[in-house]
């Protein structure tokens, strides 16, 4: 919208609600997997049982490999880092 033309009040409520209502649907989700990474259970889900690092530096107690003891997701991540970085590459040698 062009921002020097007159717009009724409801509009820009509507307009403020719409955007917040997005941000929550977009955000909000990470935001619980990233406090669920830390959770202390057998799978990350409710209820809450306590701090851990388990899911990534592993825990051979409990059964836990971890991301960082891994080496096959470990490979897989830095698959893809090769992958992101040539094809960056390329779209930079062929966008300019």
């Amino acid at each position: 919208m062009i921002p020097t033309l007159p717009r009724p009040t409801w509009l820009r409520a509507a307009t403020a609600l719409y955007v917040g209502a997005f941000l929550v649907f977009l955000f909000l989700p990470l935001a619980v997997v990233a406090v669920f990474a830390f959770n202390d259970a057998p799978y990350p889900a409710p209820p809450w049982h306590g701090f851990t690092l388990d899911w990534f530096l592993g825990n051979e107690a409990e059964g836990r490999v971890g991301l960082f003891r891994d080496s096959e997701l470990l490979g897989s991540i830095w698959t893809s880092c090769i992958v992101a970085l040539w094809v960056t590459g390329l779209s930079v040698a062929v966008g300019t």
